[in-house]
């Protein structure tokens, strides 16, 4: 199995992680100071998934970092929309735009951030570094 399949897979299945939370009635969160934070949590799971789309788009795309992490950050705030969605019809949960807003900032810091680890290293995009280097043309 190639990389981007298994970074497209990790990605799946940690949207399905997010479901799975969110789908727990409301009433059955136990009393915890954590969920004060639920803004800050948001953005945290958010940016787990903003990174790995990172990291499944990068695997299987030609397009510069900065694509693919605008990329990332659309794909993660979409599943954070229909995530809230479906939240609507999860008893004593409700649907938060300011979730939405949260799941963005997330998805986008967890993209920006494995994409700065890479240009950390000096690595470009696979493919990019396979392709052989345009032929300028000079006048003769």
């Amino acid at each position: 199995m190639d990389k981007s399949a298994r970074f497209a897979k990790l990605a799946a299945a940690w949207a399905l992680l997010i479901f799975g939370l969110s789908s727990i009635p409301g009433a059955s969160f136990p009393a915890s100071k954590l969920f004060s934070y639920d803004k800050l949590l948001h953005a945290g799971v958010y940016s787990v998934l903003g990174g790995l789309c990172f990291l499944a788009l990068r695997r299987s795309s030609s397009q510069k970092s900065s694509v693919l992490v605008l990329a990332a950050t659309a794909l993660s705030t979409l599943y954070g929309i229909t995530d809230e969605f479906h939240q609507s019809f999860v008893p004593g949960r409700s649907p938060d735009v300011r979730d939405v807003l949260a799941d963005c900032v997330g998805g986008f810091v967890g993209a920006l951030a494995v994409s700065a680890l890479f240009a950390a290293r000096g690595e470009v995009a696979p493919d990019k570094a396979d392709r052989p280097a345009a032929k300028s043309k000079s006048p003769s």
